[in-house]
């Protein structure tokens, strides 16, 4: 039975270690599905044997700087995200930034403010670490993640083509500068 109440217990984020690969991989490969539901199964499925692998996910958590964040409830993974240094889709970003790769929430758990928990610490990596900003491409169509990230202070910047399988969606690139005073 899952635990259907935040309000039982609070939030926990944890930095992930190679040894949480697997449930990385499991974990993306759900909730990238969940937040899928218009891209044609055949190109979800080709992205997801692409990059939901815990070696994939090894290979990531490898680059200085990278961090993995597994948000818990009652011991329970139910989100996470990924930040990892990269080159940015346009020169509108900053060259010392990190890169939001992914960042996502099990859809029964959307709605209850665990996003806030996750995108603070988020936020504390990326100050800890000293870097200047924080970039992510988010689906052009995706009005409540954009919402989210427009209300934590991230901006457009760019529209970027993000492939999933042969399907070219079209994302918008959100940056934010980091004060780490």
């Amino acid at each position: 039975m899952v635990n259907t109440s935040p309000e039982l217990t609070e939030p926990i984020v944890r930095e992930g270690t190679s040894e949480d690969a697997s449930l990385f991989a499991e974990l993306g490969a759900r909730t990238f599905r969940e937040s899928s539901p218009n891209t044609p199964h055949e190109d979800l499925e080709s992205y997801l044997k692409e990059n939901f692998t815990p070696e994939k996910l090894l290979a990531c958590l490898s680059v200085k700087n990278a961090a993995a964040l597994i948000l818990e409830l009652s011991g329970q993974a139910i989100g996470y995200a990924f930040l990892c240094p990269g080159e940015a889709p346009n020169r509108l970003v900053p060259p010392h930034s990190i890169q939001l790769k992914w960042f996502y929430i099990l859809g029964e758990w959307t709605g209850h403010k665990l996003g806030d928990v996750l995108m603070a610490r988020c936020l504390e990596h990326v100050r800890h670490i000293g870097v200047g900003s924080i970039w992510l491409t988010v689906w052009n169509n995706n009005g409540r993640a954009i919402h989210f990230y427009e209300r934590w202070g991230f901006r457009k910047v760019g529209v970027y083509d993000f492939v999933v399988g042969r399907d070219i969606q079209k994302d918008f690139v959100l940056l934010k500068n980091i004060h780490t005073a």
